[in-house]
């Protein structure tokens, strides 16, 4: 993987602004850290971090009848094999970036239906003067773009379109509710910043002499499922043993996560014999583990953590596991450093915790396997209770969202009104499903809370993961984001799904014989949590000296006797960990992102 990042203006000369192009390059370089290409005429230049030492031909260049098409791609097509056989490329070496040229020169937008993959890029035609931008189907990798004037700037990360000097930064009532209200999640296509925007995940972009044009190329639609019990069986296996296995090279330094848990277990298994039949190798796991979490389990009385599964996977499946351990400190030091790789305040000890597990990943391999956003893509991720609490327009997230405002001045939330913009939030993502799928019908509950799962949750879930790993040089894969897999499960009926009346029902008796049976019967655990007070401690000390610094701009949002009273209360006897630690991680930082970006004034 790579970062990509661009100007286009159609409408004038830019080469004089192209220097600008630096900062963006900048603020990519651990998507690709062996330097940068480029491609420069009148109205456009484009960037790609260059991800492999010697790379030749990082941007693709084609000419056909008259034409140049120039395309910078971060991603990989996992159906190129396909598509070669399509365009006359059969047994031909070519990049992917220059298969998806030819792609387009043949179908045109039609492409879109045909790709199957991981992807943000952009294609430019010169002669037509002409960008296209394109983002994969369920959004794995991130793409922002904005105006200056006629010009628009793109980039994989956000810092490289903030931190150019042609735009101007401006955090408006609207971001302000985005962050407050929503964040670590994000409504689709707000990026925060006025006049940023992400690119959603299944559309693409037209800019030309002709002006914008942003389209949809995919939606989950809402079929009748024909198949019976035993091949709807079979169909998930076979689709979920293939996304696996197409991702897979023995050849590339690969590892995986491993927690013990279905997914995980299920990747781990497939690339362990892959891995042992092609190379003689044996696969390596990673886990991250928290400093006395063990003693603290005892207190609470949960026997279920994913150590002993961890051991009891790796002796069934034959792979070399390695721990990482963090202190509490490890935690909290982290947590700008990973505000920075996000760009946006994210989801505190998740994101600061994955971040120190890739960098040490990083150093020994260049690509790991995870199974996140399996929850989401199989309809295990949120609850139709969850969905509608007390039967109000919500967003299924926003229960929990009293606390959070409690502490911000009550003039901040006078002006960005929480539970309206939630709701209106709410509203939009029904609407955007309705007036896009054709087959969608009314809505039933289980079909809503799914969409909500895959519209909102995954694409969060997807930006940690590549963020956390790309700002450390690593490529995290998500085999299971396959958009056949997907879009297949999404039809099934919810009693197949739940196979003998049980949770991921289906799923188990579709992996059953491949993974150890044990581990097919475990009940679902969450990613690790610090369990330690010295965590929570440690918040507090940091935030005492966040708010009472005269200059910090996080002064003029928060109630700060509200914070410190909360502060000072004890912790509930025998929790160890509460939403609080995670509320004043959140704090901390929001604290770093408005500093970062010279925010003062709301």
């Amino acid at each position: 993987m790579s970062g990509i990042a661009g100007m286009v203006n159609p409408l004038g000369n830019i080469l004089a602004k192209s220097i600008n192009i630096s900062a963006a390059s900048e603020f990519i370089r651990n998507r690709g850290p062996y330097g940068s290409a480029h491609f420069f005429c009148d109205n456009a230049v484009l960037l790609k971090r260059i991800n492999k030492p010697g790379e030749s031909s990082p941007i693709a260049e084609v000419n056909h009848e008259g034409k140049t098409y120039i395309l910078v791609l971060d991603g990989t097509i996992h159906n190129s094999r396909e598509l070669k056989s399509e365009l006359n490329f059969a047994n031909t070496e070519i990049a992917d970036s220059r298969l998806l040229i030819y792609a387009y020169i043949k179908w045109q937008e039609r492409m879109f239906n045909k790709l199957n993959g991981v992807f943000a890029f952009a294609l430019w035609i010169k002669e037509d003067k002409k960008l296209i931008l394109a983002r994969d189907h369920v959004g794995v990798k991130p793409l922002f773009y904005a105006f200056s004037g006629q010009l628009l700037l793109f980039c994989s990360h956000i810092q490289g379109i903030t931190n150019n000097p042609l735009f101007e930064t401006t955090l408006d009532k609207e971001g302000l509710a985005e962050l407050i209200c929503l964040s670590p999640r994000y409504s689709p296509g707000n990026a925060v910043f006025k006049g940023v925007y992400r690119l959603m995940p299944g559309y693409y972009l037209t800019y030309s002499r002709e002006g914008l044009e942003k389209k949809r190329y995919w939606i989950m639609e809402k079929n009748i499922h024909e198949d019976d019990l035993d091949r709807t069986i079979n169909t998930v296996r076979d689709l979920l043993t293939d996304s696996v296995m197409r991702q897979i090279e023995p050849e590339v330094s690969q590892c995986g996560f491993l927690s013990g848990g279905l997914y995980s277990s299920f990747i781990t298994a497939l690339a362990a014999k892959s891995f042992n039949k092609f190379s003689n190798n044996t696969y390596n796991t990673w886990s991250v583990d928290f400093e006395a979490e063990n003693r603290y389990l005892r207190q609470r009385q949960i026997e279920d953590s994913d150590t002993p599964w961890i051991r009891w996977a790796c002796r069934k499946l034959g792979t070399r596991h390695h721990y990482i351990i963090l202190s509490s400190k490890d935690l909290a030091d982290a947590l700008p450093e990973a505000t920075e790789a996000r760009g946006f305040p994210g989801m505190a000890d998740y994101d600061s915790s994955l971040l120190l597990l890739c960098r040490e990943i990083q150093k020994d391999f260049s690509v790991v396997f995870s199974g996140d956003c399996s929850d989401e893509i199989f309809g295990c991720g949120l609850r139709a209770s969850d969905c509608f609490p007390q039967n109000k327009r919500r967003l299924p997230w926003s229960s929990n969202l009293a606390e959070k405002i409690s502490v911000f001045k009550n003039e901040i939330i006078s002006m960005v009104s929480p539970y309206e913009y939630i709701e209106k939030c709410y509203e939009e993502a029904i609407s955007e499903y309705l007036r896009f799928s054709v087959n969608a019908g009314r809505l039933t509950r289980e079909y809503e809370t799914q969409w909500f799962s895959l519209y909102w949750n995954l694409p969060g879930i997807l930006e940690r993961l590549d963020t956390m790993s790309m700002a450390c040089g690593l490529e995290a894969r998500t085999p299971l984001c396959d958009v056949r897999l997907i879009e297949y499960f999404w039809n099934i009926p919810s009693e197949m799904k739940r196979y003998n009346n049980r949770e991921r029902g289906l799923l188990r008796e579709a992996l059953r014989g491949i993974i150890p049976h044990d581990i097919l019967d475990r009940r679902k655990n969450p990613f690790p949590l610090p369990l330690d007070l010295s965590y929570e401690e440690k918040l507090k000390n940091i935030l005492t000296e966040r708010v009472l610094d005269p200059g910090s701009p996080i002064k003029n949002l928060l109630n700060t006797k509200t914070l410190e009273s909360m502060m000072k209360q004890e912790n509930p006897s025998g929790r160890h960990y509460t939403a609080r630690a995670q509320l004043y991680g959140w704090i901390i930082q929001l604290d770093y992102f408005l500093r970062a970006n010279g925010i003062t004034a709301f």
